[in-house]
């Protein structure tokens, strides 16, 4: 949609589509309720608050464990998860990940729009929602999940620094004419999301996504990438998608967390987002392309 004027990565939301399973997936490990090995039944056509949720292709993937249901980004699996944490643990891990507020930057408020689950009527809710649905970054009527490529990018960035959230900024430093630094800008702690070692799991999952599961086209030559496929469908008969990639790099020491979505076409995350990412790491990290 045609709007120069309108700051996406701060001003306009979009359903998140399977990169929400990362928070989903925070949730569910940092409040001890699941662990990685948890298994579950992840056929597709389970019923998931009253009405059948299916995989992508229909697939029926049998019992699997955590790190299976991220990599292969499984439906059935997570809108499970998400019903057995219930809204509150769900809203209380979104809140800690920035949603339901606006970024923290210095810009004027109309520019800045909260990520988080919003109703029929545009009013934000963190209750009586689809929490399955919501888990896997999609909903209904009574509650659909929107997100900000910023706040996704975020999302990916807490995951990255051990589960620490900085907040976001657009200055790294102010420099004089004559080229001396009046002024460096320092990280600023926004919230601890997690423990460090729900992060350190998180990352391993995320690996392997880009290793062998849906975000192999995110996989950079000689840099280890950890990622999250999305695709949302979009439009009045679900004749568009909205496709999404949330990476960082590299896993050993990273130093560059990205969040990539294209509005309104027909590809998905993996097919379409993940690409784009790549090709925007390689100029951040200086190389890594084979």
């Amino acid at each position: 949609v045609a709007a120069p004027l309108v700051n996406r990565p701060t001003q306009s939301t979009y359903e998140p589509g399977s990169t929400m399973k990362v928070v989903t997936a925070s949730a569910a490990l940092d409040s001890g309720e699941f662990d990685t090995s948890t298994t579950l039944n992840a056929d597709s056509g389970i019923e998931i608050s009253g009405f059948p949720l299916a995989n992508s292709g229909d697939e029926d993937f049998g019992t699997i464990d955590m790190t299976a249901a991220l990599t292969n980004s499984v439906n059935t699996y997570w809108a499970q998860v998400g019903e057995q944490l219930g809204p509150d643990t769900m809203v209380e891990y979104m809140e800690r990940f920035g949603f339901y507020s606006d970024p923290k930057l210095d810009f004027p408020d109309e520019q800045m729009v909260p990520s988080g689950v919003y109703n029929s009527d545009g009013d934000l809710v963190r209750e009586a929602f689809d929490v399955g649905r919501v888990a896997i970054g999609q909903g209904g009527l009574e509650g659909e999940i929107r997100s900000g490529p910023l706040q996704m990018a975020l999302v990916a960035a807490a995951v990255a620094n051990g589960g620490r959230l900085m907040k976001p900024r657009l200055t790294d430093r102010i420099v004089q004419k004559d080229g001396r630094v009046k002024e460096r800008i320092e990280p600023d702690l926004q919230a601890v999301v997690m423990k460090p070692e729900t992060a350190a799991q998180l990352t391993a999952m995320m690996s392997r996504v880009v290793e062998e599961g849906t975000g192999t086209a995110g996989a950079l030559a000689g840099i280890r990438v950890a990622g999250k496929t999305g695709t949302a469908e979009v439009g009045a008969n679900a004749e568009f998608t909205q496709p999404w990639f949330i990476a960082f790099a590299p896993v050993e020491d990273p130093r560059m967390a990205i969040a990539v979505t294209v509005e309104r076409t027909t590809g998905q995350g993996g097919t379409v987002a993940a690409p784009i990412a790549k090709v925007v790491l390689e100029a951040l990290l200086g190389g890594g392309a084979g």
